[in-house]
């Protein structure tokens, strides 16, 4: 077999990211945008040892879990890749992804794996989307991404992003087509505009903020966009930094309040531009509440909530227990952290700038720790983190995880410590492939 060759297979499985599985004379081909059950025309692109990617050519016999695609620009964009498949069997998919690779990597069998939490809400979930800005034939656009690249597809309408998106964006580019505001350009490091963030809460609050390279009067865009009555704040974001990253430190209030304020399982938490909130509100407290059931918190408890950033969690459990103890290295995100529990009138929380490992470190030695609860990025945790855990003995883990490899690894190097007792999918980002959960674990006896 080689590339360019035809084939008609039967799509007899799905993979952890959704891509349609077939096999040919023992070896396994995939093909994005084929789906379980159906017969497929395919068309080889690459040929490797013991696998095979193909592109899908024509569909002979379509699957029940097909469904029509809602959004024109989705065989480019990098945003959603599970568009064309029922939620049902996305589900599934997502489910198996958690599951299968706890098993293969991790080596446990033995834990009790939950049906995955879902509201089944897949369109406009989304509480923040970033925006990139370009030119193309000297006519101003904004879009997504596409996958893979920092090619900006033009598009102002996203069915997973805040509602008033596409009307910001279409003010905004009328307003730099009409003033002929330069756009940065990441090739030639020049150009003033970058991109434009927006922020919305439960109550359709909004925050508008506008990314450039350097200080610019806006406010004769001010005064258009706040024809929009939800918008509540406007930034400008200065960023000076020549690489991809969008967001920088330097945020000039330029509109209305300094924080727009988010409600988190009946707590109120102030958000700026820069706050770390997950993107889903509504299944972030249903991530929430379902930790919060696995760590089954007493009065009597003191918990460490590692990598706590502004304190979402320590504070929704706050009531729950004798004492809670955050910490995080971002200083300003522990200021956050700080102002929220006063606004809550929270009196039993702590909250620590540090290194999680070396904080850890110094709380086990003044008091008895019951329970440790992380929420860690994409790269899971440092194994010094791990080390530390394993050498505090802390009784019970709850993981909290948006990347189930890491996670997998990471309980790899716990398990000759702690036993995995229970694992929960829980789905916050419904359309693409990616998928958290929370685990408990607890030391062996």
């Amino acid at each position: 077999m080689k590339v360019n060759d035809r084939l008609e297979v039967l799509i007899e499985n799905m993979d952890k990211d959704g891509q349609g599985i077939a096999y040919y004379n023992k070896k396994i081909i995939f093909i994005k945008g084929a789906i379980i059950g159906e017969l497929c025309e395919i068309e080889v692109t690459k040929v490797l040892k013991k696998l095979i990617q193909a592109k899908l050519i024509k569909i002979i016999k379509q699957s029940e879990y097909r469904r029509v695609v809602d959004c024109k620009i989705y065989d480019k964009c990098g945003g959603c890749n599970l568009r064309h498949l029922s939620y049902e069997l996305e589900k599934e998919i997502k489910s198996n992804k958690v599951k299968n690779t706890l098993i293969h990597v991790s080596k446990i069998h033995d834990f009790k794996f939950n049906s995955l939490i879902s509201n089944n809400q897949i369109y406009y979930y989304r509480n923040k989307a970033i925006v990139p800005f370009s030119k193309i034939d000297n006519k101003v656009i904004c879009g997504m991404y596409e996958a893979a690249s920092h090619n900006i597809i033009p598009n102002t309408t996203c069915l997973i992003e805040p509602k008033l998106l596409d009307q910001i964006l279409k003010i905004v580019v009328n307003y730099l087509e009409e003033n002929n505001i330069s756009i940065y350009d990441e090739t030639t490091k020049k150009g003033l505009f970058r991109a434009v963030m927006c922020r919305k809460t439960k109550d359709d609050s909004y925050m508008v903020v506008l990314i450039t390279t350097s200080n610019y009067n806006f406010s004769n865009l001010v005064n258009k966009l706040i024809t929009i009555p939800n918008i509540k704040s406007i930034y400008l974001n200065v960023n000076e930094r020549y690489d991809n990253v969008l967001l920088s430190d330097n945020n000039i209030l330029i509109h209305g309040d300094p924080t727009i304020s988010e409600d988190i399982l009946d707590h109120q938490f102030n958000v700026s531009p820069n706050t770390f909130l997950q993107v889903n509100n509504q299944m972030a407290e249903l991530l929430y509440e379902e930790a919060i059931r696995l760590l089954n918190p007493t009065k009597e408890d003191t918990i460490i909530d590692a990598y706590c950033g502004m304190g979402s969690i320590s504070l929704s459990i706050a009531d729950k227990v004798k004492k809670v103890i955050g910490i995080e290295v971002v200083e300003s995100a522990v200021e956050d952290a700080k102002n929220n529990a006063k606004r809550n009138n929270i009196n039993n929380s702590l909250f620590i700038n540090g290194k999680c490992e070396d904080v850890i470190n110094e709380v086990v030695k003044k008091e008895k720790v019951d329970a440790i609860i992380f929420d860690p990025p994409r790269k899971g945790c440092d194994k010094h983190f791990l080390d530390v855990i394993k050498s505090t003995k802390i009784p019970k883990i709850v993981y909290v995880s948006c990347n189930v490899a890491t996670l997998a690894r990471d309980i790899l190097y716990l398990k000759d410590l702690y036993d995995v007792v229970e694992v929960t999918p829980v789905d916050l980002f419904p359309r693409t492939s990616h998928i958290e959960s929370v685990t408990l674990l607890e030391q062996k006896k």
